[in-house]
């Protein structure tokens, strides 16, 4: 009996170890991304939302979204897509849940089952999700944008909501990333003079950050890299082996390329202003957008240099891409220049068929976006293995 109770002990701890083993898992060798030991290329999409800002949470998951969702992943594991982005709490209307004072309470009731779910679904279909926490494009709930300007309401966002969903889901095979921000820049003032090159923003003058108008909902370049370095360094120490990453809306705010560029990201740049060593990123993201639309892109921008020509030390994604905004390229262009010019993962905008595209004149149809994954499916050349199994 004593050696039966014994063997079964060691089964049930092989078993768990062979289920959740760091293999399992995206992870990061150099300048590549591997999962399960083998270079990998993100090929995907945006889902970005189905119902902007309440997609998941206070049961939203199962009203507005989970059927849409659910047949995009099929659609995208179809079409040879590996990989979707995801928004999460976007501005913070429907989660996390705030008190009067703007204190984070809790995310609610159904928020982590709600992400499990889909988790669960994107791995039958053999897809990796990115949840994107925050969108600084467009912000304009001011008790979210305090989580920028109080350390203490965003250290109570950090215990009661990211590091219970981030232990909750620790470790699930489907989850690729996480990702605290999406376009930043946007919140930023763009002409603050500071000593410390992390947080001197003139290089940007003029650029077209601080886009997130008006002028009371910007932040300082340091609360940004702060608020950044304090949610990484959370979800590290709740979780060892994830990813972290930020949405950088122009390749301007993430290299040195030029007078007018800088790599505000860096390790040594997030603790600086946060002082918390585990608050980095694990590999950079890039959007890259022709503008307008017709025009060509910008001598720096990713389709016009390889991901080498950055000089950066982590690998290098393209996670906002068009053809409709690409100055004449298609969309199987678009692909095919990522996988084969250093470039990790190239995530095309966005999976849903606008009805109105002149709202926003990036957005390429479900169709074109199809085209793009197509392109790449099956490939497992020098660009990395596209088609894995997500277990």
């Amino acid at each position: 009996m004593r050696l039966h109770k014994l063997s079964l002990t060691f089964c049930l701890v092989f078993l768990f170890t062979f289920e959740w083993t760091d293999a399992s898992r995206l992870s990061v060798s150099g300048k590549k991304l591997t999962y399960n030991g083998k270079s990998v290329f993100l090929s995907g999409v945006n889902f970005a939302w189905n119902s902007y800002g309440s997609d998941f949470g206070n049961g939203k998951y199962m009203a507005n979204s989970k059927s849409t969702f659910e047949r995009w992943l099929k659609e995208v594991a179809s079409k040879g897509g590996n990989s979707v982005r995801v928004w999460l709490h976007v501005e913070g209307d429907n989660t996390p849940r705030y008190d009067a004072n703007g204190y984070v309470q809790s995310p609610d009731g159904t928020l982590f089952p709600e992400m499990k779910t889909f988790l669960n679904t994107a791995k039958a279909n053999n897809i990796l999700v990115v949840f994107v926490l925050w969108n600084g494009a467009y912000l304009r709930n001011r008790k979210t944008l305090d989580l920028f300007r109080d350390n203490k309401k965003l250290q109570s966002y950090i215990d009661k909501v990211l590091k219970p969903m981030v232990k909750s889901l620790a470790r699930h095979p489907a989850l690729g990333a996480w990702e605290i921000i999406n376009e930043p820049e946007g919140l930023i003032y763009d002409n603050t003079r500071d000593g410390n090159n992390c947080f001197n923003t003139f290089p940007l003058y003029k650029s077209g950050a601080g886009f997130n108008k008006p002028q009371q909902a910007l932040v300082t370049m340091r609360e940004t890299l702060l608020f950044i370095n304090w949610q990484a360094a959370a979800i590290k120490q709740t979780d060892p082996g994830a990813l972290v990453t930020v949405g950088t809306w122009s390749e301007r705010s993430m290299n040195g390329l030029s007078s007018n560029s800088r790599n505000y990201y860096t390790d040594a740049c997030l603790i600086a202003a946060g002082g918390r060593a585990l608050g980095k990123l694990d590999f950079y993201q890039v959007h890259t957008y022709a503008y307008p639309c017709q025009a060509s892109f910008a001598p720096n921008s990713p389709f016009k240099v390889s991901a080498a020509r950055y000089g950066l030390d982590k690998p290098l994604v393209i996670g906002e891409l068009s053809q409709r905004c690409s100055g004449g390229s298609s969309i199987e262009q678009l692909y095919e220049y990522a996988y084969n010019n250093g470039y990790q993962g190239a995530w095309g905008w966005q999976y849903y068929n606008d009805p109105d595209p002149k709202k926003d004149e990036r957005d390429d149809s479900i169709d074109t976006l199809n085209k793009g994954m197509l392109k790449l499916r099956g490939r497992n050349a020098a660009g990395g293995l596209v088609n894995f199994p997500v277990n």
